[in-house]
């Protein structure tokens, strides 16, 4: 129905939240894979994006996590979130390592301006602790 939805009304962008999925509950997943199946019968290469969001307080079960996910749908992105704490997602160099999923957004709060575009160069200094 959102697809209908969003063609009838000529959106430009259509975000599909799927809040609280489980890498380890399957019929979670199944539900998954029909929400990206009836998309793409809908309209035609979609979804454009498919992006998981990963806590940067995670750690390395993001990479089970991520791989599970990506076995399910295949992930176009990643969004770090919670790089405001202390944590500085290391994790996302073994995902890259592994599974070549970009990271296209970091989340740095709770304000919609937090979510910023990912520069490579600048979380690299950030994780080895350089100067900007």
């Amino acid at each position: 129905d959102a697809v209908s939805s969003a063609l009838s009304c000529k959106a430009h962008y259509m975000l599909i939240d799927t809040a609280g999925r489980l890498h380890t509950k399957h019929n979670l997943m199944k539900e998954l894979q029909k929400v990206h199946r009836v998309m793409g019968k809908r309209l035609e290469n979609a979804p454009h994006e498919t992006l998981l969001v990963l806590d940067a307080t995670t750690g390395m079960n993001a990479l089970n996590q991520a791989r599970e996910f990506n076995k399910a749908v295949p992930l176009t992105g990643l969004v770090i979130t919670k790089l405001d704490g202390t944590s500085k997602a290391g994790m996302v160099v073994a995902i890259q390592n592994e599974l070549k999923i970009p990271v296209k957004f970091i989340g740095v709060g709770e304000q919609p301006d937090d979510l910023q575009p990912f520069v490579a160069r600048e979380f690299a200094r950030a994780i080895f602790g350089l100067e900007q």
